[in-house]
């Protein structure tokens, strides 16, 4: 089985080539340019892995939440190559991938990817030798974001791009929060394409005629529009 992964639901377009044994290679690059690398990115990490398109037996794609537009160009790419090598897609939530990221940390995971204007995408997750969520993917304000975390008596790490413009008001609230590290910050097809593997065990696949993004909300100019 080998897995290629896609993610460019956020400013970091990532393509990576997993197996049941991990990590075959892995291409991450911070650009907005996603519908012009994402192909080229694709092409050379199957070059640089010597493995030809037809040895893909999986799909695996990022399905939110995340940038409107980096979500429609990834659906796209997947959709466009499960359908030419007849394989199929795997849907991973971007909050899942990013508490993969650091899964080895034993208390409460906190995924945030900015939503703007002072909202948040978020989940909350139990690290350890196996992820478990322990709350739906939400679009929340930062305020009860941070009401959620003072119920749990564990530590809790945050991690994902929400750091960067909220941190200060996290760690004002949070005084005994825990940050990840920037490199754990950023999307990361690997762990995209190791949680795929996980739900291809459990049956939990799709053809491309049936994969569809989760925004969680509409983008904002059909918000303005109600």
């Amino acid at each position: 089985m080998k897995v290629l992964a896609i993610d460019s639901s956020s400013k970091t377009a990532t393509v990576a080539l997993v197996d049941e044994s991990g990590l075959i290679g892995e291409f991450s690059i911070n650009h907005l340019r996603h519908s012009v690398i994402l192909m080229p990115m694709i092409d050379e990490l199957l070059k640089m892995a010597e493995t030809k398109k037809e040895e893909i037996t999986h799909i695996a794609v990022c399905e939110g939440p995340g940038s409107f537009t980096g979500l429609r160009i990834g659906a796209a790419t997947a959709k466009g190559l499960a359908q030419s090598l007849d394989v199929p897609i795997v849907g991973v939530s971007s909050l899942d991938a990013l508490a993969y990221n650091i899964g080895e940390f034993k208390g409460i995971i906190c995924p945030i990817i900015d939503a703007l204007r002072g909202n948040v995408y978020t989940a909350f997750y139990k690290g350890g030798s196996e992820i478990s969520r322990l709350k739906d993917v939400s679009l929340e304000e930062l305020g009860v974001v941070i009401d959620i975390v003072k119920g749990y008596s564990e530590e809790v790490l945050f991690v994902g791009d929400g750091i960067l413009p909220y941190k200060d008001t996290l760690k004002s609230a949070l005084p005994d929060a825990i940050f990840a590290s920037p490199i754990n910050n950023i999307s990361r097809a690997s762990s995209v394409g190791m949680m795929a593997l996980k739900k291809i065990s459990n049956g939990e696949i799709c053809t491309y005629l049936d994969f569809k993004p989760y925004y969680v909300r509409k983008p904002a100019p059909l918000e303005n529009s109600k």
